[in-house]
Formats: structure tokens, sequence, C-alpha cells
């Protein structure tokens, strides 16, 4: 049966069922209209109209907690979990939880049985009685990754085929203003608040005739799997990115650690980003530029190391990214080995002062402070060049005069962390507790005051950017 005609039969059976209520409720006192439905226990019945419940089914909902529960394993691991059981019926239950395959398994695996194992297999229980279930999840060590679902059933009640949710009649106490509406029954037929389980328009999720291939059981608990890829290698860094210049070969070195437990072998490329650029422009330099030094073969436990070798051609400019994809064993990375994502900017230090012109109304002193900072992870990779300290060529004059600059101080501060916060602990020198993520370097000066126009020229070495200020007036 197709789903339109479900619900033209459906819909059919309703017209007559509100024809059959109303046409009494015409004639009859509002305290006659008394049709009820009752949920006693968890149970769903219906009293409106007799023979509702070989439609629906009658059914005991069991109280189960928690009722839903995901666990994340990597293959070989395992975990184990408590689950509760109330009987809320009135007969005494003989429960022998068992694995079942969810019915709307579309986005996920079944959990294959055999990794699940449920203590006590069977068990009695009595009414109002709490009984306690253990679960253990362990995942085989050949297990592929991927996401994994199932359900665990206490009892084996089950939904009528092809409905979604448990259904019951909803009692209302103004005399059915809400139920059986003409206006698409949206408060009507509503179990404990399914509001669309019965609707004119929705019969698509509610009353579907295509049903489910497996059956749909009420007292369920619901199990997610995650696994994992198993990691290969770990890498020092995901990361290169440097400001570098034409004319120059800039080398960077990078640990990589074997974690996979046996040996693998690794063909390093370097790959572009599949993705659409608008831009237009072209790359600072081609892919061949890069070249990549590095053993075919890691050991298990070895950490090895990769070159990245980049001689920077003397008409480059702009910028460059790609990533370097480590080919794992000579297959396609399936997320176990973490890739290298490069970024260059091809950038000439400037040979031109920066000029800043400003006016003064008093003759108080001026302070000037620069600063730059630079990133502790380029050190760290970085083999050569090897980074030279920043620093300024300052001039500053006044209504076209130049000025004597004192030089005052020279300040650096950085962020400094425990070991492994940066890079990996294993990547790391032993001698070294502790990493910098940056510096920050400044320089300060300072001139007599006047009145009248200042210029202020600024020429930085070593550093693409920079930070000034300028005070007028006795600095702390």
């Amino acid at each position: 049966m197709s789903k339109s005609t479900a619900l033209k039969a459906v819909s059919q059976f309703f017209s007559l069922l509100l024809c059959l209520i109303l046409l009494p409720a015409a004639f009859a006192q509002p305290e006659e209209l008394n049709g009820t439905a009752t949920y006693e226990n968890g149970t769903y019945e219906s009293s409106i109209v007799p023979g509702l419940e070989e439609i629906y089914g009658n059914y005991t909902v069991h109280d189960i907690n928690p009722s839903y529960y995901s666990v994340y394993l990597m293959p070989g691991e395992n975990e184990t979990f408590n689950v509760s059981f109330r009987n809320e019926g009135n007969e005494t239950l003989d429960i022998a939880p068992k694995v079942v395959a969810p019915s709307d398994d579309y986005y996920y695996d079944v959990v294959n049985e055999s990794w699940i194992t449920i203590l006590p297999e069977n068990v009695t229980v009595s009414p109002g009685v709490e009984q306690n279930f253990t679960i253990e999840v362990s995942v085989p060590g050949d297990a592929e990754n991927g996401e994994y679902e199932a359900q665990i059933a206490f009892t084996n009640d089950t939904y009528p085929d092809g409905y979604e949710t448990p259904v019951y009649i909803q009692e209302s106490a103004e005399g059915y203003n809400n139920s059986l509406s003409s206006e698409g029954y949206s408060d009507s037929l509503s179990a404990k608040g399914y509001s669309d389980s019965l609707s004119a328009e929705g019969y698509s999720d509610s009353l579907s005739a295509g049903g489910y291939s497996d059956p749909m059981y009420v007292n369920v608990m619901h199990l997610w799997v995650s696994v994992p890829v198993r990691p290969k290698l770990d890498l020092q860094t995901s990361y290169i990115s440097d400001t570098i210049e034409p004319g120059k070969e800039y080398v960077y070195a990078v640990k990589i650690k074997n974690v996979a437990g046996r040996d693998v072998t690794i063909d390093p490329r370097v790959m572009k980003y599949e993705v659409y650029d608008y831009s237009f422009e072209e790359p600072a330099f081609s892919d061949d530029t890069i070249e990549i030094s590095a053993p075919s073969t890691i050991k298990a436990g070895e950490i090895a190391n990769m070159t990245i070798r980049v001689p920077v051609p003397e008409n480059a400019s702009g910028s460059y990214n790609a990533y370097i994809e480590m080919n794992p064993d000579g297959e396609e990375n399936d997320g176990s080995v973490p890739q290298i994502s490069l970024s260059f900017t091809v950038d000439k230090q400037p040979t031109d002062p920066y000029v800043k012109t400003f006016n003064t109304t008093t003759a108080d002193p001026i302070t000037l402070e620069v600063s730059t900072e630079t990133s502790g992870q380029d050190d760290s990779v970085r083999i050569s060049p090897e980074k030279e300290e920043p620093s300024f060529e300052i001039n500053l004059k006044c209504n076209s005069s130049p000025v004597n600059l004192t030089f005052v101080k020279t300040a650096e501060s950085g962020a400094v962390y425990s070991q492994g916060y940066i890079f990996p602990v294993w990547a790391t020198e032993d001698s070294s507790s502790y990493q910098s993520d940056s510096r920050k370097y400044t320089e300060t000066y300072r001139a007599d005051g006047a009145i009248g126009t200042w210029e202020l020229t600024i020429l930085p070495k070593n550093t693409n950017s920079f930070d000034y200020s300028i005070t007028v007036g006795e600095s702390e």
C-alpha cells in the first residue's frame, strides 16, 4: 500500500469516526461527552471506540535508565556500564535482555552482537522492583573504524507494524473542543504530546504504510559505539607558516613518530587543496619547488626526521598554500595520519621607512615605543636561515630639523607553557621543560619636547609588522 493510499484510508476512517462521535454529541448534554483514555503504569489503553486496542496495540512501558548511552572505544578496548530496569506492570516478568537492530539504522552500522555482554542473562523481576544489569562493550582489535548503533531490548513488546510512536486517545476536559477538530486533528489523538502522530498532514512519519524491516521494540535502550581510526603516525606539528624572502632557501625539520606498533612506510608528497579559488591569484611558486626528504620506512616506536626545503625563486611574490600528504603504507589516508599544512607569504624586507606626522602644542618630553611580536612555533621547526632578532631604525624631526633620540630600554616578553602544550613531549628536547609560543620585542626612546610639527620614521628589520606609540608628556 502506498503512503497516499494509506493516508486516504486513514482519513476516511477518522471522518467516519468524527461523524459517529459528533452526531450523538449534538443531542447530548456536555457532561455526557465522557470519552476517556487511560495511561496506567505505562500501559496505553483506549476506551473511546471498542477495537482500537487491536489497531494501536496494548503494551506496558517500563522504566529503563539510562535510555541512551554512547561509548568511544579504540579497536581492542572495552567499557562497562550499568543499566537499571524497573517493572512498571502488574505481573512478574522474565527479563532476558538481547541486542536488536535499530529500526532506523540509516546512518550507522549495526553493532555486532558479539561485541556486547549483558549480565545477568536472565532474571525474574516482580512488579515495582528495579533490577540492575551490567553491560560490557568490547570492540575487537580488527574492527573497522566507524559509527555503530544498536538497541538492547528488555521485553519482547513491539509497536504495531507501520507505526513509529505509541498512540492513545487523550480526553479533553472541555468536551472535544480540541479533539477531532476539523482543522486537522492537531490536538486530538495525541499520545502524551504526539501532536503530529495522527494529524491529517503527518502520515508520512507516523502512519507510514511502508513500515520497517525490523520490529520496533518498546522497552529498549539505545547504544552508540564510536570506533575511531587507530593512529599510525604522530607529527611534531600539523602546520608550517612563515614569511619568506625571494632568492633565499629555507629549511624546516619536522619529527615523525611511529605509533602504530608496527613498521610503516611513508612517501610524503606536496598536494594542493581541492577547493574552488575565485581570486585567480597565481601561487608564489610551483609545487615542485618544495623538496622533501624522509626515510621510506619508520620502524615501530621510532622517531624520524622529515626535512622540507624551500628554495624561493628570485621572482617569487604573493603566497603559497598546500599540504603534505604522508601516504602511509601506500594506501589512501583513512585519517590515521595527520597532514602538514604549508602556508608561506613571500615578502621582501621593506627598504623605505614608515612615516608618521603629528603636532604638539606643548614642550613636554616625547616618549616613543616600537614593538613587534614573533611566533615561537616557526623558530622551532625552521632550521635555516636562523631567525635574527628584530630591530628598528628610528628617526625623528621637529619642524623639519633632526631631533636627538635617547635610547631608554629594550624589553622582551613572551608566553611560556609547560612541555607538551605546543609540541608533543616526545618532539621536544629532553633538557627543555618549557616551550614558548610567542615573543614580544619592544624598544623605547625619549626626546626633548617642543611646539610644532613632528615627523617620525620607522624602518623595521627582521620583521614585517610592528606597533608604535607616541606619548607627549611624562610617561610612567
